[in-house]
């Protein structure tokens, strides 16, 4: 509109600026005045278009404000009977059991499985200043439950191990037990892997598991860094799984608890062995009298079968008997235990021969504060007065720990070694390690 101003101020002084000059001919006067009206007119016309383009610009601005403040419409729902090729895509709903009997169908979700890990390093140095950072037994699981029927529950379990620290072909010293023959080379293997049923008489379980047997080793197994090297349950070098002492495989077990007795039965099936003897190749027991909190008394007993002579690492051993006693007393900051361990056939020594022996663990805690413990520990291993050689693995333990809450704890061992090769030599230098547990 200013221009329009402008425009006319200008028109109403044309004439008298003509005039003061030479007066032009009358046909351009009005030619000139009729050529200025229509501009004019036309500048008229592009400012209401102007203004008119500006309000639509407006409007665009504030829609899109307008639209994320309004609520989104709900998705369309998916009748039943429409053929949904891949139904869990749908509204991100599990799948649904269309086929049941289907072995290779997507299942719906068990909301009842809990996933858990514990990852476990370590640096250890020994007497003769040798230096490592090691793995400790780390490993990821999921486990869970769901119930059949009033009286029937399913329950399973799968735990991975896991090699945080290197991929090296040959792990030296090992630290979980059962790691220089085979699986210890790999950055994940198998630790645990079962299903079972629980039922108004007692839980059925198959797969590799927690043994009988460990039922009672677990007494004096609670070193955060090496022990549990007397009683039996990873003999050899091995995780037990073959003889059926430690994590063993391809069992069926039995378990009951009525008031302080548990009871714990055991057999393992397999297929492989050159001696194969039916369904029983390994048999075990345990029975565990006593409390959470209190006096235990306990004993477990195992036999291989169907052992070889001169068996590979993936075979029995023939003549393999192991017998574990055991005793247990827990109250307050206090905890104490001891096993007493028997075996034919079971143990090997620095030379891979096997022999008949006894060992002997003890395990001594006290909590000093409510998460601070502190902890000593012995083991002792020696092959009966027949077998060649000097041979026993002897050595005691100190340990500091502070536990930040379940399992997750940092830790300070001191290992004294009083261990001898079979030629009399000394067998292990003594150490120190300290290490961190993070569990979830």
């Amino acid at each position: 509109m200013r221009t329009v101003a402008i425009l006319s101020v200008f028109a109403l002084l044309l004439p008298a600026a003509a005039r003061a000059q030479e007066p032009p001919a009358a046909a351009q006067q009005e030619a000139l005045a009729r050529l200025l009206q229509a501009q004019l007119l036309r500048i008229e016309a592009l400012e209401a278009r102007l203004a008119g383009l500006q309000q639509e610009v407006q409007q665009l601005r504030t829609q899109p404000l307008a639209a994320a403040q309004a609520p989104a419409a709900a998705p369309a729902p998916v009748p039943k009977d429409q053929n949904v090729l891949v139904q869990h895509a749908v509204a991100g709903e599990p799948p649904e059991d269309a086929i049941l009997e289907g072995p290779a169908d997507d299942l719906p979700r068990i909301r009842s499985v809990d996933a858990y890990g514990s990852l476990r390093v370590a640096a250890a140095v020994d007497s003769d200043g040798n230096r490592e950072i090691r793995n400790n037994s780390s490993r990821l699981g999921l486990r869970g439950e769901k119930k059949l029927t009033d009286t029937i529950t399913a329950f399973g379990r799968a735990e991975v191990g896991l090699n945080l620290v290197a991929n090296d072909r040959v792990i030296l010293g090992g630290g979980d037990p059962g790691a220089p023959i085979g699986q210890g080379s790999q950055v994940v293997w198998n630790r645990l892997g079962f299903v079972g049923l629980g039922t108004r008489i007692g839980a059925f379980s198959w797969g590799k598991q927690w043994s009988a047997y460990y039922d009672v080793a677990a007494f004096t197994d609670q070193s955060p860094i090496w022990g549990g090297s007397a009683s039996g349950a990873f003999a050899a070098g091995t995780d037990g799984g073959i003889a059926g002492t430690g994590r063993a495989e391809k069992a069926l077990q039995y378990r009951e608890a009525k008031g302080p007795v548990s009871v714990a039965l055991q057999m393992q099936s397999r297929a492989t062995s050159p001696n194969d003897q039916a369904w029983v190749d390994v048999w075990g027991a345990s029975a565990v009298i006593g409390r959470a909190h209190g006096l235990s008394v306990a004993a477990a007993y195992n036999e291989v079968r169907d052992g070889v002579a001169n068996p590979t690492p993936n075979q029995p051993q023939l003549g393999d008997k192991a017998a574990l006693f055991g005793l247990r007393y827990r109250k307050g900051p206090w905890y104490a235990a001891g096993i007493f361990s028997v075996s034919e056939q079971h143990e090997a020594d620095d030379l891979g021969r096997r022999f008949d022996g006894q060992g002997f663990e003890l395990w001594l805690r006290y909590h000093v504060r409510e998460h601070l413990s502190i902890g000593v520990g012995y083991n002792d291993l020696r092959p009966e007065s027949g077998h060649p050689g000097d041979f026993r693995l002897s050595y005691g333990l100190g340990t500091v720990t502070y536990d930040f809450g379940i399992g997750s704890r940092v830790f300070f061992t001191l290992r004294l070694e009083d261990s001898r090769r079979s030629d009399g030599s000394e067998g292990r230098n003594s150490a120190f390690a300290t290490g961190l547990n993070f569990t979830f």
